[in-house]
């Protein structure tokens, strides 16, 4: 590189002007797009601007030069694909360390508090050896002032106990607090499967935990589900989703992490588990789902017989959560084309 390519250090004034110009760019954009000022708009309009994020800017760019309107729909699509599953990350592993400095802390306390019980028994232990002793009247007396300095600090520690009781209280809703709020971030509300936030987060962990193991995908779309939406209405639509949510999570093992990626596509990647295990889980769901029958409520209309398709990959050493869900998805296509409501099997 010649000098003349190097580029020069940004001042910490400049990178400030900087940012306040994209802020007023981005509240700009938001209102030119009638988008409101929430978080995710405001988070994606500024990945859109701060030419960091290359694929947001350019599925925005090809969204105006389509004509497409840029709603709040679109947004947040774009925010659960490019910077949701960072921002779950990082959330994450500051509740690690809270975690992890609250135990350190209550352990200290704990550690004192076990100290100061035992230093109180060995003192009194001292004093009855030194009855004993025929020529005790005077240790007796020191024994006894250092009997009644430990009582005191015993009081002390019995008010320091009370306080780590509290904080050890504090602490246990803290971290059940930050537990929730995650679970609420990466779960969908419809089915409690994991969502797209969750996916890449909970799937890469699973990976991670294994990276030598047998592991395989499943990939499940429900058929003609706009069918569904239009005759029966988007009540019962949902009503469809949870029942292949629940049928899904009945059948697949403990470890199995489940997701519902899109409106009525699933995922569920089966950790220690061989290709043999793998489809015949896939097609015990498949024909489960093929034999449901459901009524609707308000009118005992029943509802005509719906079926899933499903693609199955097993992974290589070299496949991380994108590159085996791509796998498995390019089953799933397979599957749809091919006439659907069957299993496909990854090449």
């Amino acid at each position: 590189m010649t000098t003349s390519e190097v580029e020069a250090p940004v001042s910490p004034m400049d990178a400030a002007v900087r940012q306040d110009d994209i802020a007023f760019r981005v509240i700009d954009f938001l209102f030119d797009h009638q988008l409101s000022t929430t978080p995710v708009h405001y988070a994606v309009a500024h990945a859109y601007f701060d030419g960091k994020h290359a694929e947001i800017a350019a599925a925005i760019d090809s969204q105006l030069a389509a004509a497409k309107p840029l709603d709040a729909f679109f947004v947040a699509e774009l925010y659960e694909e490019h910077l949701a599953a960072e921002a779950i990350r990082r959330y994450r592993g500051v509740g690690s360390d809270v975690e992890r400095l609250l135990d350190g802390l209550l352990d200290n306390l704990r550690a004192a508090d076990e100290g100061s019980a035992e230093f109180h028994e060995a003192l009194q232990e001292n004093i009855g050896n030194i009855d004993a002793a025929s020529d005790a009247v005077h240790l007796k007396q020191v024994a006894q002032r250092l009997l009644e300095s430990a009582l005191k600090a015993s009081e002390a520690n019995a008010a320091l106990k009370q306080n780590l009781e509290a904080a050890d209280q504090e602490a246990r809703q803290l971290r059940n607090e930050l537990e929730k709020h995650r679970r609420e971030t990466m779960t969908d509300p419809l089915t409690g499967l994991l969502n797209r936030r969750g996916m890449e987060v909970e799937m890469a962990r699973a990976l991670t935990e294994d990276p030598e193991g047998e592991s395989a995908m499943l990939v499940l779309d429900i058929d003609h589900f706009k069918r569904i939406n239009d005759t029966y209405g988007h009540a019962v639509g949902d009503v469809v989703i949870r029942k292949v949510a629940q049928t899904v999570k009945k059948l697949i093992p403990g470890e199995a992490v489940p997701v519902r990626y899109g409106g009525e596509e699933f995922a569920v990647l089966l950790p220690h588990c061989s290709t043999e295990r793998a489809t015949g889980i896939a097609e015990s769901i498949r024909q489960t789902i093929e034999k449901l029958r459901l009524v609707r409520r308000t009118d005992k209309m029943a509802i005509s017989q719906f079926t899933i398709s499903i693609g199955v990959a097993r992974r290589d050493r070299c496949d991380d959560v994108d590159s085996l869900f791509q796998r498995a998805d390019k089953a799933l296509y397979d599957a749809k084309t091919g006439g659907r409501n069957r299993v496909m099997l990854a090449a």
